[in-house]
């Protein structure tokens, strides 16, 4: 199964999981089982159960979970069908059932057993144990139906523990899918849920789903804050398996970051925690992502070796969900050592594969690297038809990162209001309260009365403030890009649109540049992402820089600009494409990385009177734009 299933068992009661070493294993469950008899007996088999899903007795490892299996099954009731299901539960949670179909087809029977026995918990553990089967055989997005369904009744069962895990299982499973504000609003409820019940350490659990989350949204600090303390937690409770997803994690976070030799060493880490309990998904996991690693660094050979490894394991645990992942690693090595053409049949298997179970974050590699083998191969035109995909779906990955945020704001937004009414609505009882008391008791409680309106309404002023202070966050977000302090794409289609309205009421010529960083992937890779987003802020300000009173400089995703030029003549609005190109050529980026340069390839199009908007301007200012990329880049290309 993918890192998900492992992930859920980690919450499901700690089977399986910061920058810090990884502590002494806990002894095994054996001398903790000694406190439990080996005969048939309900309570003790209801006692077990709870201590390993509270976090008291650490199950990790799969000789300690079959250790507590028999156990259990000893202590079972024999004519006991509940027991004998809630067993098979438990088995779901944490044992390893074998391949994916294996898997399925328990957790289908139970499904049926616990139907028939009216067993809602017993429904809703074998729904979430039937999607996480479904999920490792590669089909995300089919499991999540199987949750909903699970999360339905859970609402209606009186089980907090059952209530947060499956909102859990749903975040975890939108956060594969892109969802990430989505999936914080589950992770953020289920906390609540647990620690409403008291259940501490099942909410600590969960803080790596969380900082998962804030990783895929971007907001790295974030991330690594709640790592952090998800890593102190497992580190408290002597849980290798939490400590090995947590150092995957922080692994992950330092390749985004670009810090590869960082997360090759966590990694390695992460791998020694794991092989030592004998989780083989996970050992397979950290193969996969040091391959990941060094295919960046430009170590191929290594990432052949990691990657034949992470195969090995996949293959034997039937894990299909990182198919599309090995295929394009695999391409990669190869177009590395100089066989793009068989690299190019690697990308069309992992093609097949993202097609089955998209991920459009990992579907942007795929096109980059794809068109560089079919470029090398001389076949320019697939080259740029894959760059095409590239910059679009980098646009969409940006534009979703920042609805992602904006939504997740608004949740922010709508829960304190939330509070805020429940607050009000306490504190008017509490008012009514007090009045009848000042009635019955006379003028001695009328000071007290006033005391609490006067703190009533300071906390409703601050909570006020608070709401107000979100709501101009959400609109300078709404208009501004976060990154290069530029317009954004929302700001930039609006006053495209207004350009083009007034252009027309008053017979003024309008031109449209678009423009983009000439090989800016080459930069990531070589200068991490930390270096590629400076290189677009010192991009940003000199293009500012140049500029007219009334032109209009946005950023429309990754490495992409555009520049409204109303009331501007063609002669005139090429004198400005010309001074953009220039400034950015001359630009001194030394402090960043010595013999750092960059250039942009310029698109220039101008308003018609036939257009019906301005995207029909901008689409012929981004042809002229792909015209400059083939002439050569650095330079400005007119539409035709």
């Amino acid at each position: 199964m993918r890192l998900l299933g492992f992930t859920l068992l980690a919450m499901l009661g700690w089977c399986v999981a910061a920058d810090a070493p990884a502590q002494p294993v806990a002894p095994g469950p054996s001398s903790d089982l000694a406190a439990f008899g080996s005969s048939p007996d309900a309570g003790q088999f209801d006692r077990l159960i709870e201590q390993v899903e509270r976090g008291d007795l650490i199950v990790s490892g799969p000789q300690r979970v079959r250790e507590v299996v028999r156990r259990l099954d000893a202590l079972r009731p024999r004519d006991d069908a509940r027991r004998e299901l809630r067993l098979r539960g438990f088995r779901c949670d944490y044992d390893d059932l074998g391949q994916p179909a294996v898997g399925l087809a328990f957790a289908r029977a139970a499904m049926a057993d616990a139907v028939r026995l009216r067993d809602v918990g017993g429904q809703i553990r074998f729904g979430l144990c039937e999607a996480n089967y479904i999920d490792g055989s590669g089909q995300t997005s089919q499991s999540i139906t199987v949750v909903e369904s699970a999360l339905a009744l859970a609402r209606k069962h009186n089980d907090p523990r059952l209530l947060a895990q499956t909102l859990a299982h749903r975040g975890s499973l939108r956060s594969l899918l892109g969802q990430q504000a989505a999936a914080l609003t589950d992770f953020l409820e289920a906390q609540r849920v647990y620690a409403g019940a008291g259940l501490r350490k099942e909410a600590e659990a969960g803080l790596g789903d969380i900082a998962s989350a804030y990783r895929r949204m971007g907001d790295h600090a974030k991330a690594m804050e709640y790592l952090r303390q998800s890593m102190a937690f497992a580190e408290r409770q002597g849980d290798p398996g939490l400590q090995s997803v947590a150092l995957l994690q922080i692994a992950f976070l330092h390749q985004d970051l670009g810090r590869h030799d960082e997360a090759l060493e966590v990694l390695r880490r992460a791998i020694d925690v794991a092989a030592g309990q004998g989780l083989e998904y996970e050992v397979a996991a950290a193969h996969l992502a040091m391959a990941s690693a060094l295919v960046k660094k430009g170590d191929f050979s290594g990432a052949e070796t990691a990657l034949a490894t992470a195969r090995i394991s996949f293959e034997r645990l039937g894990d299909r969900s990182n198919e599309a992942m090995l295929q394009l690693l695999e391409g990669m090595v190869l177009a590395g050592r100089g066989d793009d053409a068989q690299a190019l049949d690697h990308y069309d298997r992992a093609t097949r594969a993202f097609d089955a179970d998209p991920n459009l974050r990992y579907q942007v590699d795929l096109y980059a690297a794809r068109a560089l083998s079919h470029e090398a191969l001389g076949d320019y035109r697939a080259a740029m038809d894959d760059l095409k995909l590239e910059r679009t779906g980098r646009r969409k990955l940006y534009d979703d990162a920042r609805t992602q945020q904006s939504l997740l704001l608004q949740y922010q937004f709508d829960t304190a209001r939330r509070d805020l009414e429940n607050a009000r609505l306490q504190a008017e009882r509490r008012s009514q309260q007090q009045r009848l008391e000042v009635v019955e008791r006379a003028n001695r409680w009328q000071l007290v009365a006033l005391t609490s309106s006067g703190l009533l309404m300071v906390l409703l002023l601050a909570l006020f403030l608070r709401q107000w202070r979100n709501m101009r966050q959400i609109n300078r977000l709404a208009l501004t890009d976060a990154l290069t302090g530029v317009a954004n794409r929302r700001r930039i289609e609006v006053a495209a649109e207004q350009a083009v309205t007034h252009a027309r009421s008053s017979s003024e010529p309008m031109a449209v540049i678009t423009f983009d960083l000439d090989w800016f992937k080459r930069i990531n890779d070589g200068h991490g992402h930390a270096g590629g987003d400076q290189v677009l802020v010192r991009v940003a300000r000199a293009c500012e820089a140049v500029l007219r009173q009334n032109d209009l400089l946005g950023r429309i995703g990754g490495e992409e600009f555009i520049v409204l030029l109303p009331n501007t003549s063609p002669d005139a609005a090429l004198l400005v494409a010309e001074r953009l190109r220039d400034s950015v050529h001359r630009l001194d980026l030394s402090d960043i990385a010595e013999n750092l340069g960059v250039t942009i390839s310029l698109g220039l199009a101008m308003l018609r009177t036939q257009d019906d908007g301005v995207h029909d301007v901008i689409d012929r200012a981004d042809a002229a734009l792909y015209r400059a990329k083939e002439a050569g880049r650095n330079r400005v290309a007119v539409e035709a």
